[in-house]
């Protein structure tokens, strides 16, 4: 494995996975896993441009790239301020959403920015609902969309809170946050739904490694190696039906566990 990378290695390991013209691309980062990149010097935002450039070139103007710009806002008793508030998840997003054209979804929670053809439609008016139904994550498998994850393996990919809402597991739990969210100079107060595990809990820490390792077994997960690490792929809707069939037979596949009861620590959390 090699200790770096050149844009070519990129360009050629994003096409290997069966990322093209017109894609809808979910992208996690973590480029210090990747090691450096070719002909860019040791400086972070030089090779963050150079990594977005290349997956745009990729995908073309016909495509999306979104990247998750969560800021917890909502959670933390903070405003959110669509415009200003900086993503609590890196650099990286914030590399992104500063790039002229880039829209950002105004969910006080776990807020994503996306550039392209169907950024809008990914983005705007959703659903006051972090995960659920008409939320980002939901209308990024209805439109074709495809998750990656760069210097990261799968399991780390948020997309899989979605699956677990929609399955309803039972290690989490549907929570109620109310908050100011200010867009376009304009304060109001929301409420959103974040499917939230009971704090101080371990059972219910996550755990998507098993959900990963059955993608992988199954090949729904296209995999190249990049510098010292790896780019992986899996399409939104497949993943989501394999998440679906699979905690169907074991509902705490994707938490730490063991099963155990958790009514009264969710009523311990409502109560708050």
């Amino acid at each position: 494995m090699k200790s770096s990378y050149s844009r070519a290695d990129l360009e050629s390991a994003i096409r290997s996975v069966g990322i093209e013209k017109g894609d809808t691309i979910s992208l996690q980062v973590s480029l210090g896993r990747l090691g450096l990149m070719d002909n860019h010097p040791p400086d972070f935002a030089a090779i963050a441009n150079a990594v977005i450039d290349t997956f745009l070139d990729v995908i073309g103007p016909e495509g999306t790239l979104l990247v998750p710009t969560y800021t917890y806002s909502i959670g933390r008793g903070q405003t959110f301020d669509v415009a200003n508030t900086p993503s609590a998840i890196g650099d990286f997003p914030e590399i992104f959403r500063y790039r002229p054209g880039v829209l950002r979804s105004r969910d006080p929670m776990m807020s994503n920015a996306a550039l392209g053809a169907k950024a809008e439609l990914l983005l705007q008016n959703i659903a006051r609902t972090c995960y659920g139904k008409d939320s980002t994550f939901d209308r990024l498998r209805q439109h074709g969309g495809k998750i990656c994850t760069l210097g990261i393996s799968l399991y780390w990919a948020t997309f899989r809170h979605h699956i677990e809402e929609m399955a309803q597991v039972p290690f989490r739990f549907k929570k109620t946050f109310k908050g100011m969210i200010l867009e376009d100079n304009v304060l109001t107060e929301e409420s959103w739904l974040y499917f939230a595990a009971p704090l101080g809990v371990s059972n219910c820490e996550p755990n998507g490694l098993p959900l990963e390792r059955i993608a992988r077994y199954r090949d729904l997960v296209r995999i190249a190696s990049i510098g010292r690490g790896e780019i992986m792929v899996v399409d939104a809707q497949t993943y989501y039906e394999l998440g679906v069939s699979e905690l169907e037979k074991n509902p705490w596949l994707t938490a730490k566990g063991p099963p155990i009861s958790i009514d009264e620590y969710i009523k311990r959390e409502t109560n708050k």
